[in-house]
């Protein structure tokens, strides 16, 4: 009688961990534009939507101004703010607010172009559940990228990893996420582009621990 118990009870459990392990599902709907003015200056907007719960339920929105300025063919740098309005664990809908610092440099080689792009980032939150957090929290966020320029086709395809470190924490880990990103970015009249994203995330600091993401990209460029 204990083994025709137990063994369906092992079964059940065996299986809600195995469920557990399972990554989530999600699609981004993300906007982008960039405006030229001045000399060596541009001025960027992005917006996103971002799903979960295998693309079931909005999970957070966002809109990201900036300006960067670019000083040469391989180094720019930028400032931008982002808004976000984020799902909590009172299922309600709340601000967040991030400023970033960023630098990047690119490098050509042929038609392949390496990119290394560095934000130094810090976000505030407006809902407060837990002790700290009422803290603003600091980021290093460093980003590699290939990407590669098709002969006789507006098409970029590329690849890209970028790692989160938490400054000032004393939680004991290194790389709080990582994301790894493989697409391709098809351009149409110049000035307009569609691109498509497969994006594997990790995480070693919130649930789900591992997300597969769909991102739906729109750009345009003035």
């Amino acid at each position: 009688m204990n083994k025709r118990v137990l063994l369906p009870l092992l079964l059940i459990l065996l299986s809600s961990a195995v469920r557990a392990q399972d990554p989530d599902f999600g699609i981004w709907y993300d906007l982008k534009a960039d405006y030229k003015f001045g000399k060596g200056f541009r001025a960027d907007f992005e917006g996103c939507l971002r799903t979960v719960n295998d693309a079931s339920e909005i999970d957070s929105w966002y809109i990201e101004p900036g300006i960067r300025y670019k000083f040469n063919d391989y180094f720019s740098a930028g400032v931008y703010y982002r808004f976000i309005n984020k799902i909590e664990d009172d299922r309600n809908y709340y601000a967040r607010h991030r400023w970033a610092l960023q630098a990047k440099g690119d490098l050509p080689a042929g038609r392949f172009t390496f990119s290394l792009r560095y934000r130094f980032q810090e976000q505030t939150k407006t809902y407060l559940e837990d002790a700290g957090d009422e803290k603003t929290i600091w980021f290093n966020r460093t980003r590699f990228e290939i990407d590669y320029d098709v002969k006789g086709l507006p098409l970029m395809p590329y690849a890209n990893v970028e790692v989160w470190n938490q400054i000032f924490a004393d939680n004991g880990i290194f790389i709080d996420e990582t994301r790894y990103t493989i697409g391709a970015e098809y351009t149409v009249f110049k000035i307009h582009a569609v691109g498509l994203e497969y994006i594997y995330h990790v995480s070693h600091v919130s649930k789900p621990a591992y997300r597969n993401i769909l991102s739906v990209i729109y750009s345009v460029s003035f």
